[in-house]
């Protein structure tokens, strides 16, 4: 390797143990003050947040007697010449817990649906393809997440992925995908209600998390902490502002959280930068969305979790009650500490690369199109490049 190589090589080394060094030295100063941090103190923090703890345990709940339905989809793309084609399924498997050991396990709207196949032409701009795709998928998420609620008595639906829609996923009023999103908009007004009707716990699992409105909150309070002698002992030398600058919720979070414990809660509002685009009622529910991360395994992230509960005088009792679920779903490996229904339902919403060439296989032979004909002409070159 050349010199310059091993000297940029080598840079990247220490940035990573300074990265690394910090977090430790963080995370060690964070064990001993988290317990101790009461956040009412901090009127501007406790106004959409609950509780006054910084952190809180979860007691597993036994799962004898529950049901509980895992839900995700799965989307795949194929570029040709003058189309693109989309593929999206949404899988349902649903978890009913006996006295005995090992679930009895239902699938909706089959173990291993076929995928739902939609054409888009290339005059469509690059991003509004994107988006439709993403909404496309979205889609068949919901409706599989609507039809579990009506059609089973579940205890808790949780959902990979977010309760509400993205601000990614909104599209401008000109885009070929803005009649697609008030569908999008409509499937969660129906998600919303029918879970209120059916007074099933809806619960959102979100793996890899961007957010960093814990950190924030931390950003704040934490200068007026280390104002007690002790505490700001414990973390001199430290540069937590620079580490808080550079971190997510749950880089941060991995430095202090134990097993099962979870964070305060805070509502999904206050995450949403508010627009007059933005449809009022569904603002509401998102007021009705608590946020909060737990640590499901030892050697893994904490994973945000999403509740929708509307009754403020019980909304962290329902919070609570559901992460005492998730809790014993995500025990089954040390280092990955996903619930179990959901693990289940992205392997049978997965589209594989092989799934996807039979249906375009299929869809020559229907059509009388050749390969040559479909392809673009970087997918078929001969001499091995891309």
């Amino acid at each position: 390797m050349s010199r310059d190589l091993d000297r940029m090589l080598s840079h990247l080394v220490e940035e990573i143990e300074r990265m690394e060094g910090t977090r430790r030295r963080f995370g060690e100063v964070m064990k001993h003050l988290k317990s101790k941090i009461d956040l009412t103190r901090f009127p501007s923090v406790t106004s959409s947040t609950a509780g006054s703890e910084f952190v809180k345990q979860i007691e597993p709940v036994s799962l004898a007697g529950l049901k509980i339905a895992g839900v995700d989809g799965g989307l795949a793309r194929r570029r040709f010449r003058s189309m693109d084609l989309l593929l999206t399924r949404g899988v349902a498997v649903i978890f009913r817990f006996g006295p005995e050991e090992g679930p009895e396990v239902e699938f909706y709207p089959d173990p291993f649906p076929e995928p739902e196949a939609k054409l888009l032409h290339t005059a469509l701009s690059g991003p509004d393809v994107d988006q439709l795709a993403s909404l496309e998928r979205l889609a068949a998420e919901l409706k599989v997440t609507l039809s579990v609620l009506r059609e089973f008595h579940t205890d808790l639906i949780l959902v990979d992925g977010s309760l509400f829609y993205h601000p990614r996923d909104r599209p401008p009023s000109t885009s070929a995908a803005w009649e697609l999103f008030q569908e999008i908009i409509a499937l969660y007004r129906q998600l919303y209600h029918t879970a209120q009707k059916k007074r099933t716990i809806l619960v959102g699992v979100v793996k890899d998390s961007r957010s960093s409105r814990v950190v924030n909150i931390l950003g704040d309070i934490l200068p007026h902490i280390l104002r007690n002698p002790a505490a700001f002992e414990m973390m001199q030398g430290v540069d937590y502002r620079w580490l808080l600058r550079v971190s997510r919720d749950c880089d941060i979070l991995d430095t202090f959280l134990e097993e099962g414990e979870r964070t305060f809660a805070f509502r999904y509002s206050t995450e949403i930068v508010q627009n007059s685009n933005s449809p009022d009622d569904l603002l509401r529910w998102a007021s009705s969305i608590w946020v909060t991360y737990v640590k499901t395994a030892r050697e893994d992230e904490p994973l945000r979790v999403e509740v929708l509960a509307e009754d403020d005088s019980h909304s962290i009792q329902v919070l609570d009650k559901a992460l005492s679920a998730v809790l014993p779903l995500s025990s089954h490996h040390p280092e990955y500490g996903i619930p179990a229904p959901i693990l289940e339902a992205d392997a049978r919403a997965r589209i594989t690369n092989s799934e996807t060439q039979l249906i375009v296989n299929r869809l020559m032979a229907l059509s009388g199109l050749t390969y040559v004909s479909l392809e673009k002409r970087r997918s078929r070159n001969p001499f091995g490049g891309t």
